[in-house]
């Protein structure tokens, strides 16, 4: 299904306009209906008290958004889909949230049934061997029972997420703080392919929009509000995954956290967020038994290995008991980025483990 141009097109000159925001946005639309049948004759918008003039002589005025050539072909490019709050598939939870985006640019499928059964799972992107390797666990069982994960793409807890509910075949959504055609963290471009099998790249900015610091605090709400709860793994008292914690609470979600050591600085948020009230979480029948759930076991498996895994794999298995990192960048090919992803996901795969000494072995 190719995007509506004009319809895109109307809603981005809409929110162009002085004294226009979101909210006001999304008023005009519930009143008049979509941007595009009201933008062309200003009349309609002549009576309404609550717009300025200023906005209503903008809106008569402009021919159309900025970069608008360069998004066409963006969304051309990549098969970027839109939708608008007025729509049916729009994601149902977050019509209901404070401030929700009046519209999403997407990649993949969106399905109502996807948000069912939500878990919005992020943390910081240090994350230590403990946080790595319960995000895993729980991650996986949580998916194996039906689970959509959602977490924001970025490297850390949120990586490993993603991961995890793949490597369990289930259904994840990536919200981006960047146009849905902007891979950030660039390290991050095949974990985005695999997700684009199964999931959904999901953004509120427009295609060609980069990587601006202010971009990822606005988009925690959409994790927050796309799930019945929110999972904190680890991240300080200032973090990303705190804030979108405090969207949780603001929405009326349920709030999780991962008790950690105290004398650890990634701790400090959840352990935080325990005392605010939050649920404490050591496994994922946690969750489960919130939403009188049980878990699903699945029978043990080798998992599926991409090309680049079973090339890394095939090679350790050759060259037992142990390769140091070094000589695997030499034998692969890779950068240094690529053999750091390919390794973290062969680890959360549970098919080698990292030794001392910037070492590999297999486990099989």
């Amino acid at each position: 299904m190719k995007a509506d141009l004009k319809k895109i097109k109307a809603w981005l000159k809409l929110l162009t306009a002085p004294e226009i925001g979101h909210a006001t946005a999304i008023k005009l639309a519930k009143i008049l209906g979509e941007p595009v049948t009201f933008l062309d004759d200003s009349t309609k918008l002549l009576d309404l008290e609550f717009i300025s003039e200023a906005a209503k002589e903008h809106l008569a005025n402009i021919a159309e958004p900025e970069n608008w050539e360069n998004i066409c072909e963006l969304i051309e490019q990549y098969n970027i889909k839109f939708v608008s709050i007025l729509d049916d598939d729009y994601p149902g939870p977050l019509k209901n949230i404070f401030d929700p985006p009046p519209f999403l640019f997407y990649r993949g499928i969106i399905k109502k049934d996807d948000f069912r059964r939500a878990i919005g799972v992020v943390g910081t992107r240090k994350a230590s061997n403990y946080g790595k390797l319960m995000t895993k666990k729980i991650v996986q069982e949580l998916a194996a029972s039906g689970f959509m994960i959602v977490s924001g793409l970025a490297y850390g807890i949120d990586t490993i997420s993603h991961l995890a509910a793949l490597d369990r075949r289930a259904i994840t959504y990536a919200v981006m703080g960047t146009g849905v055609d902007q891979i950030y963290p660039s390290r991050n471009r095949e974990l985005a392919e695999r997700i684009l099998e199964n999931g959904v790249l999901i953004s509120e900015f427009v295609p060609g929009s980069k990587a601006e610091k202010w971009n990822f605090p606005i988009r925690n709400r959409i994790i927050s509000g796309l799930s019945l709860g929110c999972l904190i793994i680890e991240g300080n008292k200032k973090s990303g995954a705190l804030l979108t914690a405090k969207f949780a609470m603001d929405q009326n979600r349920d709030v999780f956290a991962l008790p950690g050591d105290v004398n650890r600085p990634q701790a400090e948020g959840p352990n935080y967020l325990i005392k605010l009230g939050a649920k404490i979480i050591t496994k994922a029948a946690d969750i489960l038994e919130e939403y009188e759930l049980t878990m699903v076991h699945q029978p043990s498996f080798f998992p599926e290995l991409n090309e680049k895994e079973e090339l890394v794999y095939q090679f350790l298995l050759n060259n037992k008991p142990e390769t140091h990192f070094d000589k695997l960048i030499v034998k692969t090919g890779f950068t240094v980025g690529e053999l750091s992803t390919v390794l973290l996901s062969l680890e959360l795969k549970n098919v080698i483990k990292k030794v001392p000494g910037n070492k590999v072995v297999p486990l099989y």
